[in-house]
This record gives structure tokens, sequence and C-alpha cells, in this order.
């Protein structure tokens, strides 16, 4: 299912989903800049009822982030909704939700880190293609301008090109094709033995993480070994890890204890620094058909991913 492309004039609702910002100043003050920034662009901008919310650190209790959730998907006027920032606690209310009602309404939705929670859980509900993408906050912090130009590349462009042009690094070679999934590994963890994981036959899965360590990824991968999921997808593709990529290599990097940690399977990996966090995120469509082509060192989205 797809959502219709963003359109100058647009309305944008911003929701609190995971962490709160109302006890961070400079949080709140870069809330308030990337509005503007995104209402200079030309865009409208709708607050969550309960932007400002805050619940032991959450934005808002459970019922509260699913009303103004809700809200969001059945306001005729917003046309796509960007999660106001990450944090631990996307997937307290996805049980709340009405999944019938997102599918009767869709739209662009975008976020990256804890909520790729959301991201993997409407589109496995519902069918709808989701986005990695900068949260709202990031409008407002490094390189304000690159975030913006992959709002206007793939969300009213509809072209993938940092994605598909950006540097790869070939870990273990082959070809595969099949819908993405992912991103963030911790928050992906979630999700394992609930009815809100996709179905992991046959898809591409993104990982990358904000806080890892060799010990960390090691913890991950078994986890995801043990429960199958290396049985079931078709190739990985690796982002940008900031604990383990800050400093240069001095850790062993997530690739390789992957590569390590998959070594009786023959499925292509591939590395890029494109999507993770502490970076200018690209945008990518979850659920979209992807080709990992490997032999040559690309990744091609082959199908739309909006209207």
């Amino acid at each position: 299912m797809l959502a219709n492309k963003l359109n100058y004039g647009d309305t944008i609702g911003v929701v609190g989903v995971s962490n709160s910002i109302s006890k961070r100043e400079e949080r709140v003050n870069q809330f308030y800049k990337a509005e503007q920034f995104l209402i200079n662009k030309g865009f409208k901008i709708k607050r969550g009822k309960y932007i400002f919310e805050d619940y032991y650190g959450s934005a808002g209790t459970r019922e509260q982030k699913a009303e103004d959730f809700m809200n969001m998907f059945m306001d005729k006027e917003v046309k796509a909704i960007i999660c106001l920032e990450g944090g631990e606690t996307c997937n307290t209310f996805i049980d709340l939700l009405d999944y019938e009602v997102i599918k009767q309404n869709p739209k662009i939705l975008m976020g990256y880190s804890d909520i790729t929670v959301l991201l993997q859980t409407i589109y496995k509900k519902t069918g709808l293609i989701t986005f990695h993408g900068p949260n709202f906050v990031s409008f407002a912090m490094n390189d304000i301008q690159a975030q913006y130009e992959e709002i206007e590349r793939v969300l009213i462009n509809k072209q993938l090109n940092k994605f598909i042009k950006g540097s790869k690094k070939v870990v273990r070679r082959g070809n595969a094709q099949g819908k993405l999934i992912g991103t963030n590994l911790g928050s992906m963890m979630y999700l394992l033995g609930t009815e809100y994981l996709p179905d992991m036959q046959d898809k591409i899965l993104l990982i990358e993480s904000l806080r890892s360590s060799p010990n960390e990824c090691q913890r991950r991968f078994a986890h995801l070994k043990q429960y199958g999921v290396f049985d079931k997808v078709k190739g990985i593709i690796v982002g940008y890890n900031y604990d383990l990529q800050k400093n240069g290599d001095i850790y062993p990097q997530m690739e390789d204890i992957l590569l390590e940690y998959t070594k009786e399977y023959n499925f292509p990996i591939i590395k890029c620094n494109d999507f993770g966090h502490e970076i200018a995120n690209c945008i990518l469509p979850v659920g979209s058909d992807t080709l990992i082509d490997c032999n040559n060192g690309k990744v091609i989205i082959t199908e739309e991913f909006l209207k």
C-alpha cells in the first residue's frame, strides 16, 4: 500500500511517540527551530495535542500517544507524519492502534531509531510502505540542509539518489532481492515473539545502532540467529553504527561480527554509511522491493514507493 507523495504547502503532522522533550530545554528549542524551518520551506505544521507531555520520560501515557497518533492518521489535512524523536517506548502503545483506520487513511510516516518499531509494525499490520528517515527535531541539528534535501528528493520528487548512489562496501558477495525491513537493531528486538514483527521470510534486513559494542553485537546477532531470522532473510544492509565508528576502526565493526555470526549462511552483506545515528539520514522505504547486487556494489529499490 502506498501513500501519496508530499507537495509544497501540505500539512505535516508531528507527534511524540517515544521520548519526551519537555524537560530538556535544548530539545524544546530544537523543536521550535525545526518547526519554523519547515514552515519557511512552505509546509504547514500541525502539532499533536500531547507533544509536550512527559510521563516518566516518555512523550505522554500510552493512551495519549495512541490518541495523538491515530488523530494524525484520521486528519484529512495531514499528508505526512514525522515523529518527534526516538527513545525507548514506541512499543508501549502499538497494541492500542486501530490498524484498519490506518489502512483506510494511508499517508507518509517517517522517523528513525526507536520509531522503526512503528515503521515495521504498521507495515506488518497494514502493508503500508513507511519511511526510515529524519525525526522532526533532526531539522534543527547538524546538516539541516542535507536532511531537507532528502525530503525534496524522496518524498516530493520520488527519487532515492542518495541511498542508491552512496558509497557501498561489499562484506559478502552475492545477489538478493526482497522487501526492505529494519532498521535499529536494539529496537527491533522489542518485536521478536510478538504479532507486530514482519515476516522475515525472503526479506532484506537493514541494521544500525547508536550505542553498540562488539559484545552488544554478539548478543544481538546470537538472538537473531536463535530466533531463526538468519534462516529466512535474503540479504543484510549494515548502516552507520555510531559507537563503533565514531573513533575510526579501533573496534571490530558490526559487519565484521555479523560476518562471523553468519558464516554458515551465504546471503549477501553490504555496508554503507547513509543511514543511522548522528548523521544526515537518507530516507528509505520500509517494505519496498529491493535488489542487493554485491557483485557491483549496488542497492536498488525496484518498485514505486509513493503515489
